[in-house]
């Protein structure tokens, strides 16, 4: 029954990382350096003497080419740029002279790829601000590397990238697929991606580019991966001419000075020719799971993004103003996305029947969704998802667990069914009950019970019935919400109370009462901000949208590093979700289901002019922002828009003008995301027929604070 006390935990378990130790991290950067010296000296193999000066000054072997031609590329690309003729190299009479000439050469390589080796011993992955500490050209190479997918890859760690770039032998594009591979990520890289070009930037920057080339540079690169096909004929590597010619570089110089309507390409080719080195160099060979640095909390990080997006999906699809009125209560209550269905349907499934069958004392109206609440019903279904794997397939563990809830977007049949292929043993005999029972306990269900007995009989009585309703490529209409919760309540009955709620003490209620005034007065403000956005972007597109329910909102966006507005200790702005619908919309359209919109806007003068775009894709990789991911705020951000929060911190925390390391950035967030302990917004929705646990703890908590307080009057009086 609803009341029951359930034991809560932390998501994060405490694993043993054997990469965490220092020795494997010094291995993995160890590999990746011997392999970047390997590059450099198959590029001075390539280079005329005379381009060694910049290729120690800007030869970096990251870009979207391989690694040796990135090399050779970067150092033409300083070459050309230094306004200076290139001293043309002495001709050679005579075979003697020649022989001396080409041992010359030899010696100067030589000595170059030892100076390039020494300046590589004992060096930090992080540079310090003043750049003054004598890195070399594949210090700064690695570093720009790490840079790069640390920047491109939200929840990945330094240590992590280093042992990509080990198993990838510090190839940039490979160490991409290779992470993408292990995200279990559907979207495809391709150059042209803003986050891409801002991730080359940052790369660029931790590699003490000076910041004003830095714009020239990344465009450069672009350039040249687009025509990835001739560049890689070009400096292919002949038998009779290893080094570079003259009308080699005229043809790179060429490609530089191209505009963007000269440009044929097709952007997934780079990364097509980074599949094929990787093909080669490892075949296909098939290696054991075993979760790397911190990989498990990505994954579940990752899976966790996944499954915002199905909520996404679920509340999308139900009315508004049954959402609104009601249904909002059993979602953040009881709307796991585990149960007999796909998740999206299980969401809307279990939020109907939970309002049903455990009916609240009082009803309220709302207009926005707490993103906290919405947050911790996410990590809740997240802790079910994985303790039903586990319950069964007992040898598995959570990491193991999360991969194949990945691989198959949070669907349970899909996740089972992919375990068993790989040869994985089902528990036997096996239970449902069991699994759901686990799951339940597991997600803090607030009547685990109760959800045990639906989730195993709803199929066989009615699922064929529920299944035809709950159409989850359209929005459901009122009479669909109504017929489902009419059919549930003729199997499940509404429950009375358990009547084991104690009564709370004065401050209790003025606790809650204030809570719940604040969240009216917070919804009131932001409501009025959406609706000024909407109507500005119905004047640019010509079309007026009418707000379905705010998703998420993160309130404290500052502007250039500056936190807060002097004199008011406020933020200047706030970035949130929205679900929206066209307005006017004809009959046949009346199932259409709403588009969801990012918005970013002032908390200080609704006039001043906000960004307000949809989200036509919200599963595929969105934009980053360095605030809402240091709140652990999962807001889906545009891929090709600019705001605050997408660039400069980042180009900061590469530089190390920002004190804030990736580490810290992605330790900060997961405190905001991986939490299940109650909440402020609980007040919000605390019902007294119900919620006796979390009447307990608040009565408890008054009565620990005023006996702090009689004993501090104890102490002063």
């Amino acid at each position: 029954m609803a009341g029951e006390r359930c034991v809560r935990r932390m998501i994060i378990d405490g694993l043993d990382h054997m990469d965490r130790r220092q020795e494997g991290i010094q291995h993995n950067k160890s590999v990746a350096m011997n392999h970047i010296h390997d590059y450099y000296k198959k590029a001075l193999d390539r280079l005329p003497p005379e381009l060694i000066p910049s290729l120690l000054e800007a030869g970096f072997c990251f870009g979207f080419l391989d690694p040796v031609s990135n090399i050779i590329s970067n150092t033409v690309i300083h070459e050309l740029g230094k306004g200076k003729k290139r001293k043309r190299p002495r001709r050679a009479t005579g075979s003697t002279k020649k022989s001396t000439s080409e041992a010359e050469n030899r010696r100067a390589r030589c000595k170059t790829i030892s100076q390039i080796i020494e300046s590589s011993k004992d060096f930090p992955m992080k540079p310090n601000r003043s750049g003054s500490e004598g890195a070399g050209i594949a210090v700064w190479s690695i570093r720009g590397l790490a840079t790069f997918l640390t920047s491109y890859f939200r929840y990945l760690t330094i240590q992590d990238a280093l042992r990509y770039l080990r198993l990838s032998k510090a190839d940039l594009l490979v160490a991409v697929h290779l992470i993408q591979e292990d995200y279990c990520s559907t979207y495809t890289f391709t150059m042209h991606d803003m986050t891409a070009k801002i991730s080359l930037g940052c790369a660029a920057i931790s590699s003490a580019m000076h910041p004003g080339v830095v714009p020239a540079f990344v465009s450069r690169s672009i350039l040249l991966a687009s025509h990835v096909d001739e560049v890689s004929s070009l400096l292919l590597p002949t038998n009779s001419c290893c080094c570079i010619s003259r009308s080699t570089i005229n043809r790179l110089s060429e490609l530089f000075t191209l505009t963007n309507d000269m440009i044929d390409d097709d952007p997934r080719r780079p990364m097509q020719h980074a599949i094929s080195r990787m093909q080669q160099c490892r075949g296909r060979r098939k290696t054991a799971v075993v979760p790397a640095v911190g990989l498990d909390y990505s994954l579940k990080l990752l899976l966790l993004d996944k499954i915002h997006v199905l909520y996404l999906k679920a509340i999308s699809r139900i009315p508004r103003h049954e959402l609104c009125s009601r249904h909002h209560r059993g979602l953040l209550k009881a709307g796991h996305c585990y149960g007999p269905f796909d998740p999206v349907t299980n969401i809307i499934l279990n939020s109907i029947w939970y309002d049903t069958v455990f009916p609240a004392e009082r009803e309220f109206e709302i207009e926005m969704i707490s993103t906290k609440k919405l947050a911790r019903i996410e990590c809740l279904s997240l802790e079910g998802l994985v303790a039903y794997v586990c319950a069964l397939f007992p040898a598995f563990s959570a990491y193991q667990a999360t991969r194949y809830l990945l691989i198959s977007n949070a669907q349970l049949d899909r996740a089972i069914m992919g375990a068993k292929e790989d040869g994985h043993d089902q528990a036997f005999p096996f239970s449902h009950s069991e699994a759901y029972d686990a799951a339940s306990l597991a997600a803090c269900h607030p009547s685990p019970t109760a959800f045990v007995e639906f989730a195993t009989g709803v199929v066989p009585t009615m699922g064929e019935t529920l299944r035809l309703t709950l159409k989850v490529n359209r929005m459901l209409s009122s009479s669909d919400v109504c017929t489902i919760s009419e059919t549930l309540s003729q199997k499940f009955p509404p429950s009375k109370s358990p009547k084991l709620v104690p009564d709370l003490n004065m401050h209790a209620s003025n606790i809650i009462a204030g809570k719940r005034m604040k969240f009216k007065a917070f919804q009131s403000a932001i409501v009025k901000r959406v609706k000024a956005a909407l109507l500005r972007y119905a004047q640019q597109v010509g079309q007026e949208y009418e707000l379905h329910v705010i998703c998420d909102v993160n309130a404290e966006i500052p502007e250039h590093g500056i936190c807060y507005i002097p004199g008011d200790y406020k933020y200047p702005f706030s970035h949130m979700n929205i679900l929206a619908k066209r307005k006017g919309s004809q009959i046949a359209d009346a199932d259409a289901v709403p588009t969801l919109f990012f918005i970013e806007c002032s908390n200080i003068d609704e006039d001043v002019a906000s960004l307000c775009c949809p989200i036509l894709e919200p599963s595929k990789d969105a934009g980053r922002c360095f605030h809402c991911e240091c709140e652990g705020i999962k807001i889906i951000h545009p891929p090709s828009e600019t705001y605050h929060g997408r660039c400069t911190e980042f180009e900061d925390m590469a530089s190390g003008k920002n004190p804030v390391s990736n580490e810290e950035l992605i330790s900060q967030g997961k405190y905001g995301t991986l939490f299940i302990d109650t909440m402020e917004d609980d007040c919000v929705y605390f019902d007294s027929s119900w919620d006796g646990d979390f009447a307990v703890s608040i009565n408890e908590m008054e009565q620990d604070r005023d006996e702090e307080d009689d004993f501090s009057c104890l102490m002063f009086s």
